[in-house]
């Protein structure tokens, strides 16, 4: 109906449909998410890690967020090295990190943007550091310990339209990589999402 195949809509029919489309991609991703821990809470998740080259996952992410970007004024960027940096990671499992933690960048700031930066790990050569920086509303220190929980929304990020189960499941599947997920934040300043994976 939206793509206006049957014919054309007035503005609220295409307002009250845009709301159906919104709740069922979110009633999706909250059956994706549960079915995602479920898995993951069984064992019964294979992942291959071999080299992957981040660039074309970071584009990606990027490409399918900056319409949500665009609608709000944010700037998305990418800092990648010169010469691919491959990692040591399963592909769709990096790519579903990585676009939960710039979507959760994207959602959680207003003004600014969302960076995602590609570095070597300074103090451990064998290592690479995929940051996702925003200028959103950041997160008050007593809010870390719990910020990874199942079905938790901390501070200004709570009784938003997700689920609570994003960080907990990036950093699941941060740790079934070999890896780990940081954050450190400033409350309105913003925050920086780090997947730290094997080179």
């Amino acid at each position: 109906l939206l793509m206006k195949v049957p014919g054309p809509l007035t503005d609220a029919q295409e307002r009250q449909l845009g709301h159906v489309q919104s709740s069922g991609r979110h009633l999706l991703s909250l059956i994706n998410d549960l079915l995602d821990l479920a898995k993951i809470e069984s064992g019964h998740v294979e992942l291959v890690r071999e080299p992957v080259d981040p660039g074309p996952v970071v584009e990606e992410v990027l490409a399918a967020l900056r319409p949500a970007a665009q609608a709000k004024g944010l700037a998305l960027a990418s800092e990648l090295p010169p010469d691919p940096m491959p990692l040591l990671a399963d592909r769709r499992a990096l790519h579903q990190v990585v676009l939960n933690l710039a979507s959760n960048g994207v959602k959680f700031t207003a003004r600014g943007g969302v960076t995602l930066r590609l570095v070597a790990d300074a103090h451990r050569p064998a290592r690479a550091r995929l940051e996702v920086h925003d200028t959103g509303v950041g997160i008050a220190e007593a809010d870390l310990a719990r910020l990874f929980g199942a079905f938790v929304q901390v501070g200004a990020r709570r009784g938003g339209e997700g689920t609570g189960l994003g960080l907990h499941l990036s950093r699941k599947l941060a740790q079934l990589m070999g890896g780990q997920l940081e954050v450190r934040s400033t409350p309105e300043v913003g925050s920086v999402f780090t997947l730290v994976l094997d080179r």
